[in-house]
């Protein structure tokens, strides 16, 4: 017989891991700074340099950025801003994971406590939320085909899966200059520049994907003895050349800001009102199809006996891919706001669940807002979580499956009216279902030569259906055909054999002269 054999690329997600580090530095003010009065705020921004895997560890090298933004005891009101840098290593310990896997480290920063220790020193802590993700793909040899014979019965299944074209890396360089609006005053001081990228739309073409995206900019500034804010939004479209990208390719991209760097220059009038703006973005893009393979798990001869060897395979099964943006709006009341300078927001997934034919997705949107208080009119900031709840249908997915949800923050807007603070975001979920299946395939296969005696068997044998039984094994144990035994006993529902029910085998033998 003529055996056809493939190539099946299994991506297998080996291993998932969150860790928590945490970080402490000391900062002194430069000496030409004046003293501090009241520390306003503190932000962080963690980068993450580079990642390694060694034998059942992921190595971490990243940088967190301090900036603490203060009131100085000087008579008039002057607020200035101080930074200091740390590095720190981190080790995620995933076991059975080598350096050919591929490694994937996301980083959020859950919180900053700060202490003003005296007027020229603070105490920072700041604890740093590190998930690694490793993957692996496996070529496994698979019988695609046999060149069949009518007495040489197969069993064949169905696999779904991701078939990973390719994994890129690439920075995004992104310029912009702009202007503060007439009603606000020159820029003495940027304190901050928070800068949020998101996907507006992807295409795919030959060995190229082209992305066009957002830069959502908040900057605050001190000018003419008051604190200011500016948002503004900058599209920008960034191509990546990637091999064996098609159009009807599949893409998956996490964007993550590397350095946001920024320069004041002055107008035609003299005037310090022009934010020069260069933004570098670190791309991960990972190309894929969903494919549907079919694969023998099982062979037997009618008429001879056939030497089969089987072995066992792991696939993670792709069931489905879901994109969906959601919306979230929230009032925050009570909070005796004045004036807000800035809102930022990171979603944050506690639990992706199937139930009655629905993904539920379950988590909270963590804002951050910057704002000056009606009461004592000072600048100060509030951590807000604001829960969410997502339906997505999706029916008939089944059981024992791996749910695994992407969210981003697109967009946020804001609006304070009447001393409530109305929040609207739009959040997008990249969701992945999927199924772990632990298969076993056919190796190898080999003809005997050695003829089934059937002569000596009754002619009919009446079989008491067990539980669990299926027509194939029914089949295969009595050297018959399940289209046999289906026309023999005008079996209605092949899959649905009820325990106890009697089925009827007819010996066929074969006669040769």
């Amino acid at each position: 017989m003529e055996v056809v054999k493939d190539i099946l690329k299994v991506e297998e997600q080996r291993g998932y891991e969150e860790i928590e580090s945490l970080i402490e530095a000391e900062l002194y003010l430069n000496q030409t700074k004046p003293e501090i009065e009241n520390i306003l705020w503190v932000d962080g921004r963690v980068e993450v340099l580079s990642t390694k895997i060694v034998q059942d560890k992921i190595l971490i090298n990243g940088l967190l950025k301090f900036k603490v933004v203060y009131k100085s005891k000087e008579e008039s009101l002057n607020i200035y801003h101080e930074e200091i840098n740390r590095d720190f290593k981190e080790e995620i310990y995933i076991d059975g994971i080598t350096e050919q896997m591929a490694v994937n480290v996301k980083s959020s920063l859950e919180y900053i406590e700060y202490e003003l220790l005296d007027e020229r020193k603070v105490g920072l802590k700041a604890l740093v939320n590190l998930c690694g993700k490793v993957e692996e793909t496996n070529l496994v040899e698979i019988i695609k085909e046999i060149d069949e014979k009518p007495e040489l019965q197969l069993l064949k299944e169905k696999i779904r899966y991701n078939d990973v074209l390719n994994r890129g890396e690439s920075y995004a360089l992104i310029k912009e200059a702009f202007e503060v609006g007439d009603n606000q005053p020159p820029i003495e001081d940027v304190l901050k520049v928070d800068i949020h990228p998101y996907e507006k739309e992807l295409n795919i073409s030959y060995d190229r994907i082209i992305l066009s995206g957002i830069l959502e900019c908040s900057i605050i500034y001190f000018g003419e003895g008051r604190i200011n804010s500016i948002k503004k939004d900058i599209p920008f479209t960034h191509f990546i050349d990637i091999e064996n990208a098609e159009y009807d390719s599949k893409c998956q991209l996490d964007m993550e800001l590397i350095s946001g760097e920024y320069e004041i220059r002055e107008n035609l009038e003299g005037q310090s009102k022009i934010l020069d703006l260069e933004a570098k973005i670190k791309i991960n893009s990972k190309l894929y199809n969903q494919k549907e393979k079919e694969v023998i798990i099982d062979a037997y001869s009618t008429k001879e006996k056939i030497n089969v060897e089987t072995k066992e395979i792991k696939v993670m099964e792709n069931i489905k891919d879901i994109t969906s943006r959601e919306e979230i709006s929230n009032d925050i009341a009570n909070r005796e706001f004045k004036e807000i300078y800035a809102v930022e927001g990171n979603p944050k997934i506690i639990e992706s669940q199937y139930v009655e034919d629905k993904i539920v997705i379950d988590g909270i949107l963590i804002l951050n807002i910057y704002y000056q208080d009606a009461v004592s009119n000072q600048i100060t900031t509030l951590k807000e979580e604001v829960p969410f709840k997502f339906y997505q249908t999706a029916e008939g997915l089944g059981k024992d499956l791996i749910i695994n949800t992407d969210s981003t923050l697109e967009s946020i807007r804001y609006s304070l009216r009447d001393g409530t603070l109305s929040i609207d975001a739009i959040i997008k979920n990249h969701i992945f279902v999927n199924r772990e299946r632990k298969i076993k395939i056919i190796s190898n296969i080999d003809e005997t030569g050695e003829i089934i005696d059937k002569k000596s068997r009754p002619s009919i044998i009446v079989y008491m259906v067990q539980k669990g039984d299926v027509l194939w094994d029914i089949a295969k144990r009595y050297n018959t055909t399940v289209d046999e035994i289906i026309e023999s006993n005008n079996i209605l529902s092949p899959n649905n054999l009820m325990p106890g029910e009697k089925i009827i085998i007819e010996k066929k033998v074969d006669i040769s002269f």
